[in-house]
């Protein structure tokens, strides 16, 4: 058995006495499993880390199933395997520490829906006030894609704008970590996020 304590894309092992933190993620590795561990306060940027880190491990893992479970409802098969103590606290966000990747093109990808049912899909600066509540968006940054979801926006809007992120995630081979944020249900520091990747963006284009 393994144990992994999940910080950013990177696996770090543990050993004993295992200490897991209630805003953090865990990977446990059995002959059988990949158990994904989420702490009660961690975020859904660290659950979509977990995921993704969980379907890396399975590549090279096929016959392993993927479970997950939330701090305080753990199955007894699970507390059976590995014993640890929840503590508080938590390693800085993925979202705090966004890495720009040389001569890559970052896009925020609007949705909408017409009065015809039809839909749109149209390319628009990287501002965070350009987030509308009445539409579906994909802030593709190429190693990381951000679904955000307008507390308005329509059915169509919402499967459209997966649809284009699970193709950016099949053209880059499951590369990139795919994140979706509901409007008023952002994670700390997305706004930010979302600023530094549009800075990120004019440096590059500066520079050409």
């Amino acid at each position: 058995m393994n144990v992994y304590h999940v910080v950013r894309k990177r696996l770090m092992p543990m050993k004993e006495p295992y200490k897991f933190l209630n805003g953090d993620v865990y990977l446990v590795v059995s002959t059988t499993h990949i158990w994904i561990w989420l702490g009660k306060k961690s975020y859904c940027d660290d659950k979509a880390v977990g995921a993704w880190t969980a379907k890396v491990v399975e590549e090279d893992n096929k016959d392993l199933l993927i479970k997950t479970v939330m701090e305080g409802d753990e199955p007894e098969e699970f507390k059976n395997l590995v014993s640890f103590e929840v503590v508080e606290g938590d390693t800085p966000g993925f979202l705090k520490h966004f890495e720009k990747k040389l001569d890559v093109d970052y896009r925020l990808l609007q949705i909408i829906q017409k009065d015809d049912g039809t839909i749109q899909t149209k390319e628009i600066p990287i501002k965070y006030k350009n987030l509308k509540s009445n539409d579906s968006f994909v802030i593709d940054a190429y190693d990381e894609i951000y679904v955000w979801i307008g507390k308005k926006s329509q059915v169509k809007e919402k499967y459209e704008a997966g649809k284009i992120a699970r193709a950016l995630d099949v053209e880059r081979k499951r590369r990139p970590v795919v994140f979706t944020i509901e409007e008023e249900q952002e994670p700390k520091k997305f706004k930010e996020l979302v600023e530094t990747i549009a800075r990120e963006d004019k440096k590059l284009e500066k520079k050409r």
